[in-house]
């Protein structure tokens, strides 16, 4: 029925029970201040049609979609211009990388092979005031995502970044800088982030304990300004990692002295929140999505390895849990600290990237150490990484070690 119709109507109603004039005012004032509204929106966005703003939007919502797809076709190994069905894994298109980086930006990129146990031995004095180099094992087709500590992210694709030779010695001075850190900020991690398009939360995790997840819906936002946030309460704490994670997922962080916290990822809040209460000289040294059927290897600074199936873990329901600790009180007063930990899901065909004191790196099998409790290293272990077989790479590129 149209408005005049209605109008008509109304003015009858009211010629014949005057005293249904007062609601008819307000029905008809009700009306008005809907049209107005809804006039008020087709003019602002015949506005932004006209100026481009909306066409503009419209612009980088498909750049951003196009981004996710070149994500996807590159790490499944998927031709360009090439329309197939994707397979439910990547395909073997890949050979696996590792990654060795530091605080400052530095990235050492080595291609694994088959042989090769000694990777090589970075020269350059391993003791600062800044964090121990870290490790991470990609695929060479795999997006990388730079998190610093100013919450600043940015992306690079792993194979643009320099290979170094295996078996060598290497100055921190030779490594890539693909992004140098600004002012006060540290490279805080590196993430893969291939995954995006078939991911539902991105995962912060604060040095301190504090979680925090924000949808993957949001990715444009934050890859165009590029920024996601510290994910931290305290002004003295900073940002440790950042990962990709889907519903029902179980995430896992370990502690320098110890603690253990597993959470479901369902029911972290979307808000900055601390997840364990630590004591001042502990922070978190470690976090993965884990499994029910997955191992979890812890390794100290002397190269002790303790080892705990993931379902052994208690799930906890408190912002605030206390955790499990792993180290009894008389270790921790001997010095006994966690220097790493690694989410195996098979330990016959897994490996461990280990980097010690003096800038040795070395591959070791993930049965090995749970077999024999340790690692064989020459000095204090600086830092670990999880090499899995089934990351969908060439199969020359990894063997049990």
């Amino acid at each position: 029925m149209s408005l005049s119709t209605k109008i008509d109507e109304w003015m009858k109603e009211a010629e014949t029970r005057p005293e249904s004039a007062v609601t008819i005012v307000r029905l008809i004032a009700r009306r008005l201040r809907e049209l107005t509204e809804r006039d008020e929106e087709l003019l602002a966005e015949n506005i932004a049609l006209q100026n481009g703003t909306r066409v503009e939007e419209y612009q980088k919502r498909i750049a951003h979609l196009e981004y996710q797809l070149d994500l996807i076709k590159r790490r499944f190994g998927v031709d360009e211009g090439t329309l197939v069905e994707l397979p439910t894994q990547p395909v073997e298109s890949s050979t696996l990388n590792l990654l060795v980086y530091n605080a400052q930006g530095r990235i050492f990129r080595l291609e694994l092979d088959l042989d090769t146990k000694e990777l090589g031995r970075i020269t350059s004095d391993m003791s600062n005031d800044h964090e121990p180099p870290r490790i991470l094992a990609v695929p060479s087709n795999e997006e990388a995502l730079l998190l610093y500590t100013s919450g600043r992210v940015s992306t690079y694709k792993v194979s643009d970044i320099p290979l170094i030779e295996l078996g060598g010695a290497w100055e921190w001075s030779q490594a890539a800088l693909p992004d140098e850190p600004r002012a006060s900020e540290l490279l805080a991690c590196i993430a893969p982030f291939s995954r995006l398009p078939l991911s539902d939360f991105f995962l912060q995790i604060s040095r301190r304990g504090c979680a925090k997840k924000t949808m993957t819906s949001m990715a444009q936002s934050i890859l165009g300004n590029h920024y996601i946030g510290k994910g931290a309460i305290q002004k003295s704490d900073q940002p440790f990692d950042l990962m990709l994670s889907r519903k029902k997922d179980r995430a896992v962080f370990v502690t320098y002295e110890g603690k253990v916290i597993a959470f479901d990822v369902d029911d972290l809040s979307y808000a900055t929140e601390e997840r364990v209460r630590l004591a001042a000289t502990d922070y978190v040294i470690a976090s993965f999505i884990t499994h029910a059927d997955d191992s979890l290897l812890f390794v100290t600074q002397t190269g002790k390895v303790i080892h705990r199936e993931s379902k052994s873990i208690e799930t906890s329901k408190s912002s605030t849990a206390k955790g499990q600790s792993l180290i009894p009180p008389s270790r921790l007063e001997q010095g006994v600290r966690f220097m790493g930990a690694a989410s195996v899901k098979d330990s016959d065909a897994d490996a461990i990237a280990a980097l010690d004191a003096t800038g040795r790196l070395q591959i070791l099998g993930a049965d090995s150490m749970t077999g024999s409790g340790s690692i064989a290293v020459e000095a204090w272990i600086l830092s670990i990484g999880l090499i899995q077989a089934d990351g969908g790479v060439k199969r020359n590129s990894l063997a049990k070690v």
